[in-house]
């Protein structure tokens, strides 16, 4: 091996690494590219999501005004007082336990015009309450181990006193 053959060695490795580093470069702009891409990707999904969130809403209530009438809302216009459609709320929770979805459907109604707003707090403090008789059933899917069940019940126990002190503070 001559000393030209050294340095066209010396220089093909210089060519290389030179080459890597524009390489590196180039991948490091492309993950920024990436990563703003994802970053607006994620954005524009949430913003779409809530779209669609609230136009499920008007839907709802628009499907209150067609299909209900004013039969729903008769039925909670005429709850006697606000203990009553407490209750109400929590009956409804209850049976379709979930407080969202009674939340949803007295908030439709509210939008449709078919129930006042002043009947309708106490019906979702009810449906607040009525998420607490929900998490006591969860935490009864905890019987098999007693710790865990100790855990989970009191758990829910917590949940229960927040939610009936808030209830009783506001009511």
């Amino acid at each position: 091996m001559t000393v030209q053959d050294v340095d066209v060695l010396g220089e093909n490795d210089k060519q290389q690494k030179r080459e890597q580093e524009a390489s590196a470069e180039m991948n490091k702009d492309t993950s920024k590219a990436m990563n703003i891409l994802m970053i607006c990707a994620r954005v524009f999904g949430v913003l779409f999501c809530l779209y669609f969130f609230l136009v499920g809403i008007e839907l709802m209530g628009t499907s209150f005004k067609v299909l209900g009438g004013k039969g729903a809302g008769h039925m909670f216009r005429d709850i006697p007082n606000g203990l009553a459609a407490l209750m109400v709320g929590v009956l409804a929770t209850v049976m379709v336990q979930s407080s969202s979805t009674s939340t949803s459907i007295v908030v439709a109604l509210v939008s449709a015009g078919q129930l006042q707003v002043r009947p309708a707090v106490p019906i979702i403090m009810g449906a607040n309450i009525g998420t607490t008789v929900t998490n006591t059933i969860v935490s009864m899917g905890h019987a098999g181990d007693r710790l865990e069940l100790e855990r989970a019940f009191a758990g829910a126990t917590v949940h229960d006193m927040f939610n009936l002190m808030s209830v009783g503070l506001l009511f």
